[in-house]
């Protein structure tokens, strides 16, 4: 008797876009926008979660590229097994994910913004001494949505989400405050990094990406990395297209 085959997974939109697999291949386009931008804009730019994670992987020589080649190589194959398998419009699903995360991008400034009571201040944040032209703000605008949600929500909010789970547990506390705890700790070090990167230091600046930092962390949390990449990035080109106009 031949097996029918197997209907596609149930939860729709809500539940496919958090699913990694379609996350992985919803941020790829954007991914591969700001490789080619770059190499014929800005060939000098480099996000400063890029500048970490690349010299980490430097350490380990030629074997270090390779691996990471590899190992992406077969995450890709391995998302696109998952999704075939499970017939999950990932297209589809991706082209909404993109669509939400800049709806939401272009909320997350006045959001962050309310969040803070030195809105007068804030209005003049990110604005440097030094000239930098457009397409350089552009292209580092993809790379910030990529790389920082990346390192900071995907990585280092996970990882701190998986260590407050077991201590937590272990403590008899309630699970919500391992969210609660990653979301906080991860948006701090966000806001940090970006004056550890040679930035200098500014309570204003800094306390409108803690804002925006535990918004993206709640994002992530209830919406997944493709639609945190989206509005990190939508957000940040907005707000260069805007000051430039």
């Amino acid at each position: 008797m031949a097996k029918s085959k197997p209907e596609p997974e149930p939860g729709g939109y809500l539940a496919w876009s958090r699913d990694p697999a379609v996350g992985l291949f919803a941020v790829l386009p954007l991914w591969l926008a700001y490789e080619v931008l770059r190499l014929l804009l800005a060939p000098a730019e480099r996000n400063g979660a890029e500048v970490l994670l690349l010299q980490e992987i430097d350490r380990m020589g030629w074997r270090g590229l390779l691996i990471l080649r590899v190992a992406f190589g077969l995450l890709v194959a391995g998302a696109a097994i998952s999704l075939l398998r499970r017939q999950v419009p990932w297209l589809r699903v991706a082209l909404v994910v993109a669509l939400e995360g800049t709806v939401y991008g272009l909320l997350l400034g006045p959001c962050s913004a309310a969040l803070t009571s030195s809105a007068g201040q804030l209005l003049e944040a990110g604005r440097g001494a030094t000239e930098r032209s457009l397409a350089v703000d552009l292209v580092g605008s993809l790379g910030a949505g990529i790389f920082e949600e990346l390192l900071f929500r995907l990585g280092l909010m996970s990882a701190l989400a998986w260590i407050g789970a077991r201590v937590a547990r272990t403590w008899s506390l309630p699970r919500w405050t391992a969210g609660l705890f990653a979301v906080a700790v991860s948006a701090l070090v966000f806001a940090w990094f970006h004056h550890f990167c040679g930035e200098s230091f500014d309570r204003a600046r800094f306390l409108f990406r803690t804002m925006a930092g535990l918004l993206l962390g709640l994002l992530m949390w209830c919406r997944g990395y493709g639609v945190c990449v989206y509005t990190h990035a939508a957000y940040d080109t907005w707000f260069y297209l805007t000051r430039a106009a």
